[in-house]
């Protein structure tokens, strides 16, 4: 069977149309992962009571279960207990009505939530202690350190990786085509299924993907370099 420049064209331009569902389903996650890993590091950089240690066996946990789990789990349990929850707050929305991207992201971010945790942590790790106690000197507060002292330098140093987890939220939400989320993958492969021509439609989507991770590691590049040197400004 030969390969159709054609099909693989008309691919493209099919799955080109939900790049905007991908993204969003991306940077959504991206950015709530990114706040709730944020407090969850601070917590266990601070070493709070109660909440640290759980926190620890929580991410630990996590980290092990594959993103697919999570989405039909996640899927499951508001098939079954989301139309119970909005007859009790006497909501008129039901399940069937329900947007099935927030599911995604839903897991999405919770994936993007334990990897933001982890990438914080070592980005907080690289700050030398002795920047703290001088803060802590001159009378900041916690929260003065963490926003004058700690974010400051951890941006820099844990951008590249914050890269890499959006990337690696772009190819995850492929899996949201299993709770009927059309995205770029699910396009093609409807394509796909109206021809037989699966190589030319999977061709396609590769290609979307491979752009897409190409524009985020380029502009994450040029965010960072532009950091890096507003620090050394600031340092002189």
């Amino acid at each position: 069977m030969s390969f159709q420049l054609s099909i693989m064209i008309e691919a493209l331009k099919t799955a080109g149309h939900y790049i905007g569902t991908t993204l969003f389903m991306a940077l959504t996650a991206l950015v709530i992962g990114a706040v709730v890993g944020l407090i969850i590091a601070l917590i266990r950089l601070y070493r709070i009571k109660i909440l640290a240690p759980v926190l620890q066996v929580i991410v630990t946990v996590l980290k092990g279960v594959p993103v697919v789990l999570v989405i039909l789990a996640l899927y499951l349990i508001s098939a079954k207990q989301f139309d119970i929850w909005a007859e009790s707050m006497h909501w008129t929305l039901r399940f069937k009505d329900f947007n099935m991207v927030w599911i995604a992201i839903a897991a999405l971010s919770l994936m993007s939530a334990i990897n933001s945790s982890e990438i914080f942590r070592g980005a907080f790790a690289a700050v030398k202690k002795g920047q703290f106690d001088a803060a802590k000197s001159i009378g900041m507060t916690n929260l003065q350190v963490i926003r004058r002292v700690l974010l400051p330098q951890a941006w820099p140093i844990s951008l590249p990786m914050f890269s890499n987890l959006l990337i690696s939220l772009v190819k995850a939400s492929a899996l949201a085509s299993m709770v009927s989320v059309v995205d770029v993958f699910a396009a093609a492969k409807i394509t796909a299924q109206q021809n037989y021509r699966f190589l030319e439609a999977y061709v396609a989507v590769a290609i979307i993907y491979w752009l897409i991770s190409l524009v985020i590691e380029k502009g994450a590049q040029l965010l960072e370099n532009r950091l890096l040197r507003k620090l050394r400004r600031a340092a002189l």
